[in-house]
């Protein structure tokens, strides 16, 4: 088997820049935002105005770049390879502030390093100090470290700045914004709640840390994201009916509303003057191409300019009518949107169904052809995947990619009636993600009237090393849905809003998502309360449960770990509604509001809870199969067999198990582990699990939505399993958790046992999950017939209740010589969490890990 590229020069062309060429920062949007909100500071203005005017002026200002191998126009810099800043967030302020230069690196790094010792010193004595850095030794590995190269000597995910640039940043913009951010507003608030037990806030507040500001960390076992959110926009609205006169019906209501409240008016303002900003973009842009048409010489180029600027003059503006208009339309209001609010998730929904009517009138009327269409989207793909970078901190750059491809596209599924939705198009898209072998998620809905066609064209693609595509079972999902209050005339629709988010499109209000770590919350119940690290113990981090060894029956355990767990989960509902606040009244979302349905008819902003529907994400992570385990080896070896007790137990897990190699041995021993089907740990699994996620169900969020547990580890389980303490299941300190549903690499039984273990958890409980297993090509099979053991793997596997699969189907032997050759493997896509990556510009860390898992070979 061989990763075949079929692509055409050009997109080959666009490929190798979006994978290769450095990475532009660019302070425009980030300078016109700015200059905007100095000017309205002291105006009176509401916040939301405010927003919608310093967006305008970035629309008005910015510069485009055009590629002589663009057939759809648009970037969100001035640089074809570039990425935006929004500082008025400040998710990224601190990397700027710090990592463009190696001298201020060792000085944060000197700073926080003498923080930290004189924090432990203070709290836990020299002895004690003394005797964590012993214990730490013994892990044999050193904390993360944002190092000393500064972002564009990097050896993972580089990034430039022009000099100029770089000194407005740094003299004048990031001092402007420093304790302004949402951010910084969010962390006021969370140090005045109360939110904090314990030792935690000093604790960490004293650790050297990540620069970049994604989440807050307010308990050893849980962290609340630091923004919002995911969403998928109503791109049908914009196709249809044209940006002019979703306006006009804005202005109609402003000019006719007399009774309207000031609030009520200032927000129809916002979405004016937002929508208005949107059509400035899009008029610039049909400019800047105009320019270039113009002083092109070569007719041919020429030809291909004047077909672009005649798509632009009209779409988004007017409604679209053919099929390049269409992508078009979409690609100029999704950069529109994205930047007004980068590094947030704006996912492209069922583009097989929205695109349809427009490419089935094009094919049949032969203004197009199958083969034209197809390298369309391929450059599209592409395109939306290059928008899915992050500026992070070097300290998370080995344990991130430079593209996140949690943008996913979903295809297939049920339309309105109920009928499989499959058509042409979501085929020709299929080809498409192969061709362009961009690292977007395409999530294929199944269903039990999708052929099999479908399920073989899936497995094609497999065979041949196209590991970006997932598989959803449209029965748990709509159930999912459905149980949380959706109609099902909602929910039939649903598509991906991130990796493996279960949204209704167009209706939905920004995801935030924020992340339980159950190891972390285990070891707080084996520990009475205190949580134990690499570098120390974080004293009254959760309850008071009991010491273990006072517990007359693993149940008592496991009702102790679940109050730790509760814990938890009214701490992040809590933080959440801190977060949420300051975003309503700091940093509304006019741009969002007006491209979501309820806004408008609630007069209320999206990050108000203006959307139809709102909810907020708890990613439960760090690991179900390693507790899962882990109470298993306990039940066995404590209770049942009484090997050991819970303080020798504890004593071990705290050295590594150096010294107490008999009884990690007998914990390794342990028969019937997660993920081979067995009765004894399935039945945990199915218990726990339910017992976790009905934790969520207690709370609801600032916006007046759910919280609703979604099973996707992204990369933390590798970085946190990097910074945690061994666990009693005999995983080593310093090393990857299991990723998502993933068992632990102790699968004996094949993936049918696998897929057995992960269908004992009730999907229909939460909004999404993410399900890696490693294929060897030969597990796919090259015949027909081969090939079909494979989709009745599928089938039986959703008829079991499984949700989600997502299949990395390459080879050990390639995935170890593209770490040694990695210019010759630069297409290789793997599954990480929930999405997708070029396994080369992973960091090696993440690489290890995804070449640990079980590699399954022939069914």
């Amino acid at each position: 088997m061989e990763i075949r590229d079929l692509a055409s020069d050009r997109i080959k062309r666009i490929r190798r820049s979006y994978l290769r060429d450095l990475s532009v920062v660019s302070i425009e949007r980030a300078k016109y935002y700015t200059e905007k909100w100095r000017e309205t500071e002291g105006s009176g203005l509401s916040n939301g105005l405010r927003v919608a005017l310093a967006m305008k002026n970035v629309y008005e200002n910015m510069g485009f770049w055009i590629d002589p191998d663009d057939r759809i126009a648009g970037t969100w810099t001035e640089n074809y390879v570039g990425i935006p800043l929004d500082l008025e967030r400040g998710l990224f302020n601190d990397v700027m502030e710090i990592e463009l230069d190696a001298l201020s690196m060792l000085a944060s790094l000197v700073k926080g390093n003498i923080k930290f010792i004189i924090y432990m010193l203070k709290q836990y004595g020299l002895l004690d100090f003394y005797k964590n850095l012993k214990q730490t030794k013994e892990v044999g590995a050193a904390m993360p470290s944002i190092g000393l190269k500064p972002i564009h000597r990097r050896d993972i995910n580089p990034y430039t700045i022009k000099r100029r640039d770089k000194k407005i940043l740094q003299k004048d913009l990031l001092p402007y914004w420093k304790g302004k951010t949402v951010i910084d507003r969010f962390k006021r608030g969370l140090e005045e709640s109360g939110v904090y037990r314990g030792d935690v806030q000093s604790f960490f507040a004293s650790l050297p840390s990540t620069n970049s500001k994604n989440e807050t960390v307010i308990s050893p076992g849980a962290a609340v994201g630091n923004w919002q959110g995911h969403v998928i926009p109503d791109h049908e609205r914009v196709l249809k009916v044209g940006l002019l006169k979703m306006r006009k019906e804005v202005r109609e209501e402003l000019n006719n509303g007399a009774g309207l409240s000031t609030g009520d008016r200032d927000f129809l303002k916002s979405i004016d003057i937002a929508l208005k900003g949107v059509i400035i973009f899009a008029e610039r842009l049909a400019e800047k191409l105009e320019e270039e048409a113009g002083k092109e010489g070569d007719p041919k180029k020429k030809k291909i300019f004047s077909k672009m600027l005649e798509n632009c003059k009209k779409v988004p503006l007017h409604p679209a009518e053919t099929f390049s208009e269409a992508v078009q339309s979409y690609w100029t209001e999704k950069t529109a949107l994205e930047l007004a609010l980068p590094f947030n998730v704006h996912t492209p929904g069922r583009l097989d169904q929205m695109f349809y009517p427009y490419y089935k009138k094009d094919i049949d009327e032969g203004v197009i052809t199958r083969e034209e269409a197809c390298e369309l989207l391929e450059e599209l793909f592409l395109k939306v995947m290059s928008h899915n970078m992050r500026p992070y901190s070097n300290f998370n750059g080995y344990f991130a990619a430079r593209y996140e491809g949690s943008e996913p596209v979903t295809l297939g599924g049920l339309d309105d009636d109920g009928n499989d939705a499959a058509n042409e198009l979501t085929y020709l898209m299929l080809d498409a993600a192969e061709r362009s072998k961009t690292c977007l998620n395409f999530a294929v809905r199944f269903n039990e009237k999708s052929p099999d066609e479908l399920y073989l064209k899936v497995a094609d693609m497999q065979y041949h090393g196209t590991s970006n595509v997932s598989v959803l079972n449209d029965a748990v999902s709509i159930e999912a849905l459905e149980k949380r209050g959706y109609p099902r005339s909602d929910a039939i629709g649903y598509a991906m809003a991130s990796c493996v988010d279960l949204c209704i499109p167009a209706k939905t209000g920004s995801i935030s998502f924020s992340a339980v770590l159950l190891c972390r919350i285990f070891d707080m119940t084996l520990r009475n309360g205190d949580a134990r690290t690499l570098v120390g113990t974080v004293k009254g981090a959760g309850l008071k449960t009991g010491d273990p060894d006072s517990f007359k029956s693993y149940e008592e355990l496991e009702d102790a770990f679940m109050k730790q767990v509760g814990l938890q989960m009214s701490q992040i509902a809590d933080a959440a509604k801190i977060r949420d606040r300051a975003f309503a009244e700091f940093l509304p979302s006019p741009h969002i509001s007006a491209f979501v349905q309820g806004p408008l008819e609630k007069k209320m902003d999206i990050t108000k809870g203006g959307g139809v529907y709102d909810l907020e994400g708890i990613l439960v992570m760090s690991s179900i199969a390693n507790v899962v385990d882990s109470l298993y080896v306990i039940k066995k070896l404590i209770f049942e067999q009484k090997r050991f007790t819970f303080k020798e137990l504890i004593e071990a897990i705290d050295h590594n198990y150096v010294g107490y190699e008999d009884m990690h041995n007998m914990i390794l021993g342990v028969d019937g582990k997660w993920g081979n089907g067995s009765s004894g740990t399935d039945e945990i699994a199915h218990r726990v699990t339910k017992r976790i996620f009905e934790e969520t169900f207690k709370h609801d969020t600032y916006k007046g939505g759910f919280i609703a547990p979604f099973v996707n580890s992204m990369t933390s389980h590798t970085y946190d399993g990097r910074v945690c303490i061994a666990t009693p299941d005999g995983r080593k300190a310093a090393v990857p958790f299991a990723a998502s549903c993933n068992p632990y690499n102790v699968d004996k039984n094949g993936p049918t046992g696998v897929l057995r273990s992960v269908s004992s958890i009730d999907a229909t409980n939460v909004l999404g999950t993410a399900v890696n297993i490693r294929m060897h090509p030969t597990a796919i099979g090259e015949s027909v017939e081969a090939r079909k053991k494979w989709v009745s793997l599928i089938k039986a596997y959703f008829n079991m209740g499984g949700e989600q699969l997502q299949p990395t189907v390459v080879s050990t032997d390639v995935l170890r010589a593209a770490q040694k050759d990695p210019e010759q493997y630069m297409n290789v896509i793997v599954k990480v969490g929930g999405y997708s990556a070029y396994f080369v510009d992973l960091g090696h860390e993440i690489q290890n890990e995804v070449i640990s898992r079980s590699e399954h070979r022939l069914l």
